[in-house]
């Protein structure tokens, strides 16, 4: 028996230790596919916890890069006129309800001092400004408070002057649109007139918000396009050197500054404010014969010299709060939205000398700049069709009564010239196409003509149209009077 015994365990212990290890590859199999997918699944929450923690830090700097540019141009002297707040509506919330029937609620982060009850002005579109009040304001903890600063903000304003739609299609109950800026700041009146000036005294505040805020919507289309609309309608100040040429003549020159990420190229420093110039031409650019003026530029004269060969493009507010770098090829398309050519017309930004108040015939420009009697040096003037006047009208009359009299006129072209800075001091120029022998006299045979006319604009000049430059005349010009079919 202790024999079979012994058999008997003998044949039973492999069985045992056969099915054992049978069983034990495969469990290590199954547990190792586990243990692999449970890892894999570690690693994924690991990495999508640590790619949260990267954006919530990149958001935490972008959202104090912000607030810090913004404490530095409400409390550090560069706020636009009247601004002690702004917001950047970047949410607008139509499921919430406003208390008074509508009143529209908005959200954004506020930048200084919101007050209820205050009457304050929303920026959107291209330029456009309506004048609202603030019916309410909600802090981040759903609390209603009378005044909020520096915080996250849900504001109930009243509709003000905002327009209801024509067209029945469009909801009448939404007349706000993401990225609407809100502010105190009354800025300029009325942002579309090309010859409209004193932006760059009133501090571009809806430029200053937008810009603010670039770091965080930047990359969104709607927010880069609202951007570049906002620039187009904007006003800079820019320092600039003026000097007398060898012919009398006065010449001015830009300078080019050269931004960390283009350390090569040349770009035209510009500025939203006066005071941000001012700093900047006393702390970077006041190297002995650098520029000691500035001048205030239309975004048509920025594009225009910022697309000069000396430039690759321009800087905004080099220098901070906010700098914006804008390339050429960026400028390119700007100058060829419907924007820019609504606003400054086809060809404003491809010739520096059109843009700064000129013809784009550089002979004419030196005369207007520098043959006037009281238009000295270089002064910038903006030229134009005269108004449909009964004062322009009586001279339409005398001047074709007095060409129609003398047969070696040919045409005649009556321009408005506007000083930019002496806008008051605005002047006829008189185009004439006569021969070189009795073009004086035909000056002052017409000045007498058109002499007893001049009232709200007292002053004329003449150029005779032979010994102009035509390279950047206009192929097609109106003439007042021509003996030529037009």
């Amino acid at each position: 028996m202790g024999l079979f015994g012994r058999k008997k365990e003998q044949n039973n212990e492999p069985v045992e230790n056969k099915a054992n290890s049978s069983i034990s590859d495969e469990m290590k199999i199954i547990l190792a596919a586990r243990e692999e997918e449970k890892q894999e699944k570690i690693e994924r929450a690991e990495e999508r916890q640590q790619a949260q923690k990267e954006a919530d830090q990149k958001f935490y700097q972008i959202e104090e890069q912000a607030r810090e540019a913004a404490d530095r141009i409400l409390n550090g002297g560069f706020a636009p006129r009247g601004m002690n707040f702004f917001m950047l509506c970047d949410e607008v919330p139509f499921d919430a309800v406003p208390e008074k029937e509508g009143n529209v609620i908005i959200k954004g982060n506020v930048r200084g001092t919101v007050r209820k009850n205050a009457e304050v002005f929303l920026y959107q579109d291209i330029g456009e400004k309506y004048s609202v009040k603030i019916e309410k304001i909600r802090n981040d903890r759903r609390e209603y408070v009378d005044e909020l600063s520096d915080g996250r903000a849900e504001i109930e304003i009243t509709r003000g002057d905002i327009p209801v739609p024509t067209d029945p299609d469009e909801d009448a109950s939404k007349p706000v649109k993401r990225f609407a800026v809100l502010t105190d700041a009354s800025g300029i009146e009325d942002t579309k007139d090309p010859a409209c000036r004193g932006m760059v005294s009133a501090g571009n505040p809806r430029t200053i918000a937008m810009l603010c805020e670039y770091g965080k919507y930047g990359d969104e289309p709607v927010y880069f396009s609202m951007v570049m609309d906002c620039l187009m309608t904007s006003e800079f100040v820019t320092p600039a050197k003026i000097s007398p040429a060898r012919n009398g003549k006065s010449s001015v020159g830009f300078i080019g500054v050269s931004p960390k990420q283009h350390p090569d190229l040349s770009f035209l420093p510009v500025f939203t404010d006066n005071r941000l110039c001012i700093r900047a031409m006393k702390n970077s650019f006041s190297k002995q014969g650098g520029p000691d003026q500035r001048m205030s530029l239309s975004f048509a004269q920025v594009a225009a010299i910022s697309r000069d060969p000396r430039h690759h493009g321009f800087l905004v507010n080099p220098g901070g709060p906010v700098t914006i770098t804008i390339p050429k090829d960026l400028v390119d398309k700007m100058v060829d939205s419907m924007t820019f050519k609504e606003r400054f017309g086809q060809g404003a930004g491809d010739n520096a000398s059109l843009a700064l108040g000129g013809t784009g015939s550089q002979a004419l420009d030196n005369f207007i700049a520098n043959g006037g009697p009281d238009i000295p040096g270089v002064e910038p003037v903006l030229i134009h069709n005269p108004s449909d006047t009964p004062e322009f009208t009586a001279i339409e009359g005398a001047v074709k009564k007095y060409c129609g009299a003398h047969s070696d006129i040919a045409k005649v072209l009556i321009l408005v010239l506007t000083p930019q800075r002496n806008p008051g001091n605005k002047a006829y120029l008189c185009i004439m196409d006569c021969p070189d022998n009795s073009f004086e006299a035909n000056c002052n045979g017409l000045a007498g003509a058109i002499k007893p006319y001049l009232k709200g604009i007292k002053r004329i000049q003449f150029q005779q149209f032979s010994k102009m430059n035509k390279e950047g005349f206009p192929e097609k010009v109106q003439w007042l009077y021509s003996k030529l079919p037009q």
